[in-house]
């Protein structure tokens, strides 16, 4: 489809979801993606970004697993409260199966002896994550998207004089 006509199907599309018209309105203001307000979550419930960049190196694989467990507990509250995902294969994981010729390379990812034309047979190591639904809750009106988590400052007594 040329440009033209996608600008025709876009215009039209638009004018009938207000889902896309939000989606649009994002990219053509410059604004971050959706990925910065799930990354948001994800730090506000489980402390995502400030465990990955933290430097655990000093830390022994006890206090490593314990700070592991506070974050997987929240960042899955955090994805379960606006993400569905289901697996893209059904069998389960170590299972042989067959992939026949026409699948989507990025629904199903190859390795191994991959020579030749489908159909292949081969162990399924992982059986992928399809997204169903994503629910994100509306930004407060004025909040800069770009924002991740705010700097917080706790606001201390000042010293009573005299």
């Amino acid at each position: 489809m040329g440009r033209l006509g996608l600008a025709f199907k876009s215009f039209f599309t638009v004018l009938k979801s207000k889902d896309i018209a939000k989606r649009i309105s994002g990219l053509l203001s410059g604004a971050p993606s959706e990925g910065i307000q799930i990354l948001s979550l994800l730090q506000r419930e489980g402390r995502l970004i400030d465990f990955l960049k933290e430097d655990i190196s000093a830390y022994s694989d006890y206090q490593i697993g314990a700070a592991v467990r506070t974050v997987h507990e929240g960042c899955r509250r955090a994805l379960d409260g606006i993400l569905t995902v289901e697996p893209i294969r059904k069998e389960p994981e170590g299972s042989t199966v067959t992939i026949e010729k026409g699948v989507d390379p990025s629904v199903v990812r190859l390795s191994g002896y991959v020579i030749g034309d489908p159909p292949f047979t081969g162990i399924l190591k992982h059986h992928g994550w399809r997204a169903c639904r994503l629910n994100l809750p509306d930004l407060p009106k004025g909040q800069d998207p770009s924002v991740i988590a705010p700097a917080e400052v706790e606001v201390i007594k000042p010293a009573q004089e005299g």
